[in-house]
């Protein structure tokens, strides 16, 4: 079975004014696993915190096994891990994909680092592929993922009521897009 990131061809490295994006390499597993499990992240992923163990080097090996399959890029500063980014679900008739994004350190949250790495990936995804849209789905309650999608131009076009089981209960995700020519406009105004 082909990964995402082969069919679709080799990732560009990317570089933004603090944060480089890059393929992931084998280093990337224990830098991962150094990072372990962080709660205020967990929470935001809808995750029990007291359910994670701790965070193995299979874990991590795992782990960086599937961000090879994914078109994922790391996200580093000055060689230091903070998270991936990835494009995934691609359909190229349709010229669409989705974007995923994770921090791995709470440390890093509220510092524009994700905003940084969401526009070179939408860039690459605009541009470089040729996509028409691009979407993600968020949980309703992750007020500081929802403003940064906002930011960048993400417009809420849905929401799933209940679909994401969570501690407590369940939760709604919310479904956003961005389409080649509001991203495309953002860099007219």
């Amino acid at each position: 079975m082909t990964g995402e990131s082969e069919a679709l061809g080799a990732l560009p490295e990317m570089t933004g004014p603090r944060l480089h994006l890059r393929a992931p390499c084998d280093a990337d597993a224990t830098a991962r696993m150094a990072l372990g499990y962080d709660p205020t992240i967990l929470r935001a992923y809808g995750a029990e915190v007291a359910d994670q163990a701790s965070y193995t080097e299979a874990r991590a090996q795992s782990w960086l096994a599937e961000q090879r399959q994914a078109m994922a890029w790391m996200i580093t500063i000055d060689g230091r891990l903070l998270g991936t980014v990835r494009l995934h679900s691609h359909v190229q008739a349709d010229r669409r994909a989705q974007i995923a994004i994770g921090l791995l350190d709470s440390a890093n949250l509220g510092h524009g680092y994700g905003t940084e790495a969401m526009r070179l990936v939408l860039d690459h995804a605009f541009d470089g592929m040729g996509l028409n849209r691009v979407s993600l789905r968020v949980l309703a309650d992750n007020a500081r993922a929802i403003r940064c999608y906002t930011r960048l131009g993400f417009v809420t076009e849905g929401r799933e009521r209940q679909s994401a089981r969570v501690p407590g209960g369940w939760q709604d995700d919310l479904i956003m897009g961005l389409l080649a020519s509001e991203w495309s406009a953002q860099g007219d105004a």
